[in-house]
């Protein structure tokens, strides 16, 4: 005798309960249903009065369902359609499999409708109370649901109603799914549907956006709209690695260190001999992005992995991008000219914003997320046990180095067609822990530690290259370590003695600075003191002219001389009128140093840009005129302020100013004299180059154009050969740069002339 199984009516609610813990996740089912009919888009729309949701609508406009549909695979639980039929009929990879999906319905509330129609067919309208399956005894083919014909234009209206109510716009219906669900089993307040929208961001990776568009709307609320994948453009690297036909191709792309910088005073890194072979050269960072392929075999980690060798040929096919963001700049030099590293300027707090929300690497199959990969940054790869076995940082020996967790985000890419042996735990939540799954997590971190060379390589050459620039820094690092070690040995003895003589050159350079800069603070105070003086003094010269004039008119007149033929040297009103642009030149250059020393540019305010460089400019024209120089700022808008002092924007742009004269004046040619200012904004930052077309950078200088910021470092020289600059220019632009926090200063390479990117935190 055989006995069937029978199943009570109230199976259906442990369904939804047991496979749908929270409403999100059945929202979650649902929309991936949509996906799974084909449809262009999804709508959702929460609808309610008084901040209270009452009703939720999905609608896609998919395939749609026929009567056959309804009746072989929506009312039949636990069908196998999705597993028969794995591809849509656009060639999409169905993301359900098990058949419950429809219960998902249940979680959300106890009244659901459903509006359906398949192309060429009638259209139907389905409604179930849920509660119907918790009566006492019934048994699970007891409980009905109403099918009923339904006119296409009643649809129309219904979605018409909607488009009004929600006010937006929604797509003319001809075929799809439209579910309604009331009676809610939950209270849907602000932040529960303020995390649904984010989790639905998550749903679809951030790299590869698919041809699937996700809509949120509420009642009442312009909060809401389309959402969009999470992009993000202010990264260290990203990486892109493509696994198919046992091949591994990856695409790096360095965004970490400032390119301009790298062409010109980081020129020597590429000198040394782990940066001169691809993809390290100075031409492969100028491109970005470097590609490399290669077999699994060869991938650092996997050459003696038996997991590959036992393992390999079910493996199949993936995607795996990712981005490395630090959160801060562990460099104390990173703001400075001759940093160890040149890092592109980023703001950390908003990078550490968007990597707290997005932290973690998410597993994504056939579009869709697998949980819980990734989830508020789950650390399944486990970089952070990883990170602490050897916790070195890039920068300090080759060879160990790894990022940690808290740096990474990125998304894998599965198919269940490709990937048949990465199944699903019986929970439905992550995948089984088979031994593919331990080679696939092998692999991933094997491509991780590609990115982990790289930076790894470039790093530690720039260490390098910072300690031979500058030997003293290095003899105060060995010397340190030395201190340490605690050991006298002669090698110890040696690097103490050496530091040691290394501090004191430094204190003795440092008491020489303090005295000369003791010194020009004092002839600044005697200026100050005079100012009025010389204020009369600029005021009496404009009269000068016309007093001398007035005194050679009474003897003679202009005709008069005219007929004695005297040449101009010869001629007194032709010295007077020569005296007298030497007169304004001299009268330009003192209202030029009495409104440098002026109280109010002692004091720190907001800078309206556009009108500090319009003065600017127009104190320097006399100069520039004179010299047949060209002139020219451009770039700063009506709306570009920055607060600082008026005092240090002067001594910056006067002594950058007054370098380009010179340069432009020892190169001796007569054409393309030039100078530009040009000013923009870049993210938090005002940027401003100073560029000429003047001799451009010594070669001394060439290698390591930092130098040219240190103190008494000039190479201006007399027709004798002797040195007369003092040195102190540049170096107090640097000094007053770095007195606002986060600025920074650079040399830019150029072919000819030269050119100075200064970079201030707004």
């Amino acid at each position: 005798m055989k006995i069937p199984f029978t199943a009570s009516a109230r199976t259906a609610m442990l369904i939804g309960t047991e496979n749908f813990s929270n409403p999100e996740g059945a929202i979650i089912e649902l929309v991936k249903n949509t996906y799974d009919a084909d449809s262009p888009c999804c709508y959702i729309l929460f609808d309610g009065n008084d901040g209270q949701i009452t009703e939720i609508y999905i609608i896609d406009y998919g395939s749609g369902m026929d009567i056959s549909t309804i009746q072989d695979c929506w009312m039949q639980i636990g069908t196998d359609d999705k597993q028969r039929n794995v591809e849509t009929g656009n060639g999409r990879i169905k993301s359900g499999a098990k058949g419950i999906g429809r219960f998902a319905l249940n979680r959300l509330g106890s009244m659901a409708t459903m509006l359906t129609r398949k192309d060429g067919q009638d259209a139907f309208i389905w409604n179930v109370n849920w509660n119907d399956f918790d009566a006492p005894g019934k048994k699970i083919n007891e409980v009905m649901a109403d099918l009923d014909v339904v006119e296409l234009e009643e649809i129309q209206r219904c979605l018409s109603r909607l488009a009004i109510r929600f006010n937006v716009f929604l797509p003319e219906f001809s075929l799809g799914t439209i579910l309604k669900i009331s009676n809610l089993a939950d209270i849907w307040e602000e932040d529960a549907i303020k995390h649904l929208f984010s989790s639905l961001q998550d749903l679809v990776p951030p790299f590869n956006i698919p041809a699937f568009q996700l809509y949120l709307y509420v009642s009442g609320s312009n909060d809401y709209g389309k959402i969009e994948a999470k992009q993000y453009e202010d990264f260290d690297y990203k990486v892109s690695a493509k696994y198919e036909n046992s091949v591994l191709k990856v695409d790096v792309q360095r965004n970490e260190l400032d390119i301009n910088a790298l062409q010109s005073e980081y020129r020597g890194l590429f000198d040394m001999e782990n940066m001169k072979q691809f993809p390290y050269r100075l031409e492969d960072f100028e491109k970005e992005i470097y590609h490399i392929e290669m077999p699994l075999g060869e991938l650092n980690g996997l050459r003696k992995s038996q997991l590959l060798a036992d393992y390999g040929a079910k493996l199949g096919a993936f995607q795996f991008d990712f981005y490395f963001i630090k959160g801060s700049k562990s460099d104390i030099n990173s703001e400075k000219s001759d940093a160890k590293y040149p890092y592109r300027q980023f703001s950390p707090t908003h990078r550490r914003l968007w990597l707290k929300k997005n932290l973690g690497v998410k597993i994504y199959r056939d579009k869709f997320r697998v949980r819980p990969y990734g989830e508020n940054g789950d650390d399944w790869l486990h970089l952070g046990d990883r990170y602490s076995q050897n916790p070195i940082g890039a920068g300090q020996r080759m060879g160990g180095y790894h990022i940690r967790q808290n740096q990474i985000v990125g998304a894998v890419e599965i198919s269940r067609l490709h990937n048949i042996y990465l199944q699903d735990k019986s929970g439905r939540e992550g995948l089984q822990e088979n031994d593919v799954f331990g080679l696939f997590k092998e692999v991933l971190l094997g491509i991780i530690n590609i990115m982990e060379k790289d930076r790894n390589t470039v790093m530690y050459n720039l260490s390098l290259l910072y300690d031979k620039n500058h030997p003293k820094e290095d003899a105060k690092k060995q010397a340190d370590k030395a201190q340490k070690a605690g050991e006298y040995t002669q090698a110890n003895y040696n690097a103490l003695s050496q530091g040691y003589t290394v501090v004191k050159q430094e204190l003795e350079d440092k008491e020489e600075e303090v005295r000369l800069l003791r010194n020009l603070a004092s002839t600044g105070l005697i200026i100050t003191s005079f100012s009025h003086e010389l204020n009369n003094l600029s005021i009496q010269t404009k009269s000068r002219y016309d007093n001398m004039l007035y005194a050679l008119n009474l003897v003679t007149s202009i005709d008069n001389v005219k007929k004695l033929g005297l040449k101009d040297y010869q001629n007194p009103y032709e010295v007077i009128k020569t005296q007298k642009n030497y007169d304004e030149q001299v009268r330009s250059w003192l209202e030029f140093s009495i409104n440098s020393i002026s109280k109010d540019k002692r004091l720190r305010k907001s800078i309206h840009l556009k009108s500090y460089f319009e003065l600017f400019k127009k104190t320097w024209m006399t100069v520039m005129n004179e010299l047949n120089i060209d002139f020219d700022v451009k770039g700063f808008s009506d709306d570009m302020q920055i607060k600082a002092f008026v005092i240090d924007f002067d001594t910056i742009f006067n002594n950058l100013i007054s370098n380009s004269i010179y340069a432009i004046k020892v190169k001796k040619s007569t054409i393309n004299r030039k100078i530009r200012i040009d000013g923009k904004l870049e993210d938090e930052y005002l940027s401003i180059i100073i560029s000429d077309s003047g001799k451009g950078l010594d070669k001394q200088y060439q290698n390591n154009p930092s130098v040219i910021f240190n103190a008494f470092e000039s190479s201006r020289c007399n027709k004798n050969g002797e040195k007369i600059g003092t040195g102190l220019g540049l170096y107090i632009v640097k000094a007053t740069i770095n007195e606002y926090k986060g600025s920074s200063v650079q040399v830019l390479y150029q072919a000819e002339g030269f050119a100075i990117k200064i970079m201030f935190k707004i």
